[in-house]
């Protein structure tokens, strides 16, 4: 059009030629074109042809999922077919339904009613003289937003519980129920049906706590999608930062406590979250008041950065023989006694 145009306003041919970067034959074609010139047609050898094609819907149709490289096979076996799998497999993609996802629901809760936490592997780090599998608590609180985050060198039952309750205090006090993952510190298997069989220890912290204990689906990550957000942002966001700090020279776990609620105030409190469209430390000062603080005698067997293991049980060798222990013996004892 352009070179139409011009050459009508008295452009030659050298001119546009010299203006497009083209050759003077190019020019002079378009300009005898009464239309835009386009590539000739290539051939498509490895095209599917009608029968081939009405094979792939047919099988598409009753199997959506089935792979690629098994219906190559029969196309070739069957068919004729002489293309390569990657040249079918481009053939492939448009002809395959889409996959059916479940839609995605946001769950937003009032003030003061869930906390969702989980576990965050980060690797090795400098813990003392040595180097350590560090592991981090991540809290969060599911109006607000507001995080906390405790470490650990492992990740029990009785770890598990400690650094949550600390998880607990740093945002201000125990929500209405606690969700969780399947995890064994907090769920021991599932019923028939798949719901989820608590950990009595976990039953007897939450009705000490005075809340609910909840464990999402299994495979279903989505369901604690805030927390899995923060887990997420400690590793891109928060270990970046870490990196970039002084670090002592024999790094104690509390001192990672630490840089972490440093982290929670300078990056993540005064941040506007996207989906609620509200300073999460704003909001947090708003969700505090519905928090119930843990008890100070209930907080101060759960404080320090270690545990003190329980003490061994004695067993008097009298006990054992009055039966106050029940005694494991083999089969084939009770098959002589028959």
């Amino acid at each position: 059009m352009e070179l139409k145009a011009l050459h009508k306003h008295g452009w030659t041919i050298s001119a546009l030629a010299r203006e497009f970067g083209l050759s003077r034959n190019t020019v002079k074609k378009e300009l005898a074109s009464d239309a835009p010139r386009q590539y000739p047609a290539r051939d498509k050898p490895t095209e599917l042809t009608p029968s081939q094609l009405a094979h792939v819907d047919r099988r598409l149709a009753v199997c959506p999922t089935i792979r690629g490289t098994d219906l190559h096979y029969e196309l070739q076996r069957h068919y004729d077919y002489l293309g390569s799998y990657r040249a079918f497999s481009r053939h492939l993609m448009s002809l395959r339904p889409p996959e059916a996802k479940d839609p995605e629901i946001r769950f937003e809760t009032g003030p003061g009613i869930q906390t969702q936490a989980d576990w965050a592997h980060l690797g090795l780090w400098p813990l003392g003289a040595s180097m350590a599998e560090l592991h981090a608590m991540v809290a969060i609180l599911g109006f607000s937003r507001a995080p906390a985050i405790r470490f650990a060198v492992d990740c029990t039952r009785i770890t598990s519980f400690q650094r949550l309750v600390c998880c607990f205090d740093d945002l201000g006090g125990v929500t209405r129920e606690a969700l969780t993952d399947r995890d064994t510190a907090f769920c021991i298997g599932s019923t028939s049906d798949g719901k989820a069989i608590l950990a009595p220890e976990w039953v007897d912290l939450a009705a000490l706590l005075d809340l609910v204990p909840k464990a999402c689906r299994p495979f279903r990550a989505k369901t604690k999608g805030k927390v899995e957000r923060m887990v997420r942002e400690l590793k891109e966001s928060f270990i970046p930062w870490l990196t970039g700090q002084v670090l002592p020279a024999h790094p104690t776990l509390g001192g990672y406590d630490a840089l972490a609620r440093q982290w929670i105030e300078e990056r993540v409190l005064p941040r506007k979250h996207r989906t609620t469209q509200r300073f999460i430390g704003e909001a947090w000062q708003e969700e505090r008041q519905q928090l119930r603080p843990i008890p100070a005698r209930i907080l101060a067997g759960f404080a320090g950065e270690t545990l003190v293991p329980p003490t061994p049980i004695v067993v008097d060798e009298r006990q054992r023989q009055m039966g106050e222990l029940v005694e494991i013996r083999s089969l084939a004892e009770y098959e002589v006694a028959l």
